[in-house]
């Protein structure tokens, strides 16, 4: 599928994130049908991802993935130690409520579903969306196309990698306001940025978010630590 250059060249690095984001936010808006259609969401984002991207090479799959899987595992490692630092709650609680972040839903598929099998379905499409699907929509909105637009608005001639310290500091900025674990997000934002510098490859930075993300599920899972989830 062939996507002009400018505005509508954006389509496929933008949509599938904030259509992951608006359905996602409806899911946990709901949390009473919070599995089902969190479900619904993993099944419509990845059908609407495969076909945006059908045709595009927005990024190069390969087997040398090395420094992704370190800077992934480092990564969520210093955000399990940053989030249960508590360090968040100390800067939240001296600021005004609306500008405190919303927490995360916290859902506990062992106690909210009371069959094993739509339990262990849940859980194993929230594992393939956190670890599949989630790293492709996100890389592609924060380092694929949010962090060359900051710097022009003829974006997509800076190629993949670019440096330049204002598109640093407000993407760093920008993904951590996006999530309730402030110090955690913008060190790990900081860590996948630095990665893209170095290797100029948007791929590694897929495989680094899809090892953060499955190695934080199985974190919960193992620990119950479902504020994490």
């Amino acid at each position: 599928m062939a996507f002009s250059t400018g505005k509508w060249g954006m389509i496929p690095y933008i949509v599938p994130f904030a259509l992951y984001l608006l359905f996602s936010q409806v899911a946990a808006h709901y949390s009473e049908f919070y599995p089902w259609l969190y479900i619904a969401t993993v099944i419509m984002v990845s059908g609407a991802t495969i076909y945006l991207l059908s045709g595009r090479y927005l990024f190069r799959p390969h087997i040398n993935v090395v420094p992704g899987i370190i800077v992934g595992f480092i990564g969520i490692l210093v955000w399990i130690l940053l989030a249960n630092s508590h360090l968040d709650e100390a800067v939240f609680s001296i600021l005004p409520a609306w500008l405190q972040p919303d927490p995360r839903l916290g859902f506990n598929p062992f106690e909210e579903i009371g069959s094993p099998f739509f339990r262990w379905l849940f859980i194993l499409v929230r594992l393939l969306g956190l670890a599949l699907l989630v790293p492709v929509v996100e890389e592609l909105f924060w380092r694929g196309f949010l962090l060359r637009w900051v710097i022009s608005a003829d974006w997509e001639e800076q190629p993949i990698g670019v440096y330049t310290l204002r598109s640093f500091l407000w993407i760093v900025m920008l993904f951590t306001l996006a999530h309730p674990e402030w110090f955690a997000a913008a060190i790990y934002c900081i860590l996948l940025n630095l990665l893209l510098y170095w290797k100029k490859d948007l791929w590694l930075c897929i495989v680094a978010h899809g090892t953060s993300n499955l190695v934080l599920a199985v974190y919960v899972l193992l620990t119950g630590s479902w504020v994490l989830w």
